[in-house]
């Protein structure tokens, strides 16, 4: 009884006092219609502000004097708008009811469309008010008209929430066949090209890097290299000295392999040539690597991805350059030295298989040139499918593709026969000889 004595108590002093605050504004603003249209409005305005102070502690009384404030001066602040969105969407958030809480969410959206009427900064608002209908599931055709308006009004000042809503509502269009892959393709080159204009902001640029992450991870599924290749010869001109486009260009055409074939190659080559002048990395060193080894230039390729591992920046690059090295030997038939590189990427991360499948595929290829006339050929194979299995054992996740190869190898080994002719014996210790110069296991079909 006491608590609530002194609640009503000091509500009531808070009124007397914003009252008499109310008194001196009345005489001056009133006019304007900023706090009310008469000074008694006014009063009723400036008692009702009171809201902001309950809205954690008393959310039901800070709502009631909200709704006043919000009736009686919706021009007083702006901050009556922020607020009075956080209270719906909680009010919403908790209603169980269906029809109550859609009512609760038309409230939330009216209460955008109110502050643009008072304030301005329509673009801004719609951005956040798009935001709001793509969180609650409301019409995606209305939810992206709204948002597309926003990107529209504010240009390279569309705010970064608004861009990666923005490409959430165009997706969730194209699924149900209201756009089209190319309108999520331009979109997507759209809301990049603001991130890209923001990210240096010291301020808000951390915020819009994030938000090229989101926008390139959820379109990712619809840039394939049907798409991304004729997109980069059409964009590459305006585009060669841009290095946020080349970057990105580059990481999306290596990502889905687009250099494997012959357009796109010379559009990665383009690429990647244009972005390591104005940006050396290890990726675009890498890069311009990858473009010589499908092109079967070795010699070129192995000198770029050394400099891409001398340039990485830390220790989860640098492996897979030299990876990629070996893999330009193995290419070139220089197995000896691609198992070296080999070796060396397997030394520098721990668990990884992939090293292991590439020495296996070295010496399955070196059958012909081990054969010795008895069973170097033979031995090759065996040696092969020990590195497979070395594969497997120290990376689970090779585990397949090194079964996969063993059974093809498994296929050409010699007969019980064969080897007995040499009289060796299945399960035998072998020395394969050649470059390998690898002791194995005897094996049979």
């Amino acid at each position: 009884m006491r608590y609530g004595l002194e609640k009503e108590n000091t509500i009531n002093m808070k009124k007397i006092a914003l009252i008499l605050i109310g008194l001196t504004i009345s005489v001056t603003s009133f006019s304007q219609g900023k706090y009310g249209a008469t000074p008694e409005d006014s009063i009723t305005c400036i008692e009702s502000l009171i809201y902001k102070d309950y809205m954690k502690s008393e959310p039901k009384l800070a709502l009631d004097l909200w709704r006043v404030a919000y009736k009686t001066c919706p021009k007083s602040q702006k901050t009556l708008y922020i607020n009075g969105v956080k209270m719906y969407k909680i009010l919403a958030k908790k209603e169980k009811d269906a029809a109550q809480q859609k009512a609760y969410l038309d409230t939330v959206f009216s209460i955008y469309d109110q502050r643009i009427e008072m304030f301005g900064q329509k673009g801004m608002v719609l951005g956040q008010k798009g935001q709001a209908m793509l969180s609650t599931k409301q019409d995606k055709e209305k939810t992206f008209e709204v948002l597309n308006q926003a990107i529209e009004l504010t240009g390279n000042k569309t705010q970064s929430g608004t861009l990666v809503a923005t490409m959430f509502a165009i997706i969730n269009m194209e699924k149900n066949g209201k756009k089209t892959k190319e309108d999520v393709v331009a979109m997507f080159e759209r809301t990049l090209a603001i991130c890209a204009a923001n990210k240096d902001n010291p301020k808000t640029g951390a915020k819009y890097v994030k938000a090229q992450e989101k926008i390139q991870n959820v379109t990712s599924p619809y840039l394939d290299c049907a798409v991304l290749v004729p997109l980069a010869a059409k964009n590459f001109e305006a585009n060669k000295e841009n290095v946020d486009w080349l970057r990105t260009t580059m990481r999306l055409l290596k990502k889905n392999k687009c250099y494997q074939t012959d357009d796109g190659a010379d559009v990665f080559g383009k690429v990647a040539e244009a972005y390591f002048p104005l940006e050396p990395s290890g990726s675009g060193a890498a890069g311009i690597g990858t473009l010589y080894l499908s092109k079967k230039n070795y010699p070129k390729a192995i000198e770029f991805f050394n400099k891409a591992a001398d340039m990485a920046k830390d220790d989860d690059e640098k492996p897979g350059y030299i990876l990629s090295i070996a893999k330009a030997y193995s290419y070139s038939k220089s197995y000896s030295q691609a198992r070296t590189y080999a070796l060396k990427a397997a030394g520098l991360k721990k668990g990884w298989g992939e090293p292991y499948i590439l020495i296996g595929d070295c010496y399955a290829q070196s059958s012909k040139t081990c054969d010795d006339g008895k069973l170097g050929k033979y031995g090759a194979y065996w040696a092969a499918v020990g590195k497979y299995k070395k594969a497997k054992a120290v990376d689970a996740s090779m585990a397949s593709a090194a079964n996969r190869k063993i059974a093809s190898v498994s296929s050409r080994f010699p007969t019980t026969q064969d080897v007995f002719f040499h009289n060796l014996k299945n399960g035998d210790s072998y020395t394969v000889k050649c470059w390998i110069n690898e002791t194995t296991t005897i094996k049979t079909r």
